[in-house]
């Protein structure tokens, strides 16, 4: 008798459920509302599937706002950073050409050159690498031999260069100014 109860109970919900289904399919606002709630499903469902893949990612990015304002923002910060290594270089620029006038004056005088010379003989050590240029000019002033310094260390990278090659050391190109020096030293 219990299966009965349940069967019988079952048969009636069917038949109910079937009596509102038909209830709804005549009704037109239902139909309407159904009708709409499937084509919103279906442009959903293509929505999600275009914003798939790199085409909807580059979609994604392309309309992305904070995205795009994070990007003219780094935009922005390389220009400014750009623009002061330009300043920068342009200082270098200026500090060489103001370095240049100042020890070509040092060959045209030769009472400032004497008090330059006694001033950056009393500097420290890391001044005193600027020395080499004064002592080339001091020489080439006073009338001595400008083509062969007293030690190599007073060349620079390219006239070690040149001297490697006269001596045809091999491996020059790649060496530094103090290797040359050594290869130069150990070919004497």
């Amino acid at each position: 008798m219990f299966e009965r109860g349940k069967t019988d109970r079952i048969k009636k919900n069917a038949a109910s459920a079937s009596e509102l289904a038909l209830e709804l399919a005549q009704d037109k606002r239902f139909r309407k509302r159904l009708l709409s709630a499937i084509k919103h499903s279906s442009e959903a469902s293509m929505r999600t599937r275009r914003g798939l893949g790199l085409k909807g990612s580059l979609r994604k990015f392309a309309s992305d706002q904070a995205l795009q304002a994070e990007l003219r923002s780094a935009r922005n910060d390389l220009q400014r950073a750009y623009e002061r290594l330009e300043a920068k270089r342009r200082t270098h620029r200026l500090r060489r050409f103001t370095l240049l006038a100042g020890l070509a004056s040092l060959a045209a005088f030769p009472q400032v050159r004497e008090r330059a010379a006694t001033v950056i003989a009393s500097a420290p050590t890391h001044l005193q690498r600027l020395a080499g240029p004064a002592r080339r000019v001091r020489s080439t002033v006073s009338g001595g031999d400008s083509s062969r310094p007293h030690s190599l260390e007073d060349l620079t990278r390219e006239e070690l260069y040149a001297r490697a090659q006269e001596a045809d050391v091999p491996g020059r190109s790649e060496m530094s100014k103090e290797e040359l020096v050594e290869a130069l030293r150990a070919r004497s």
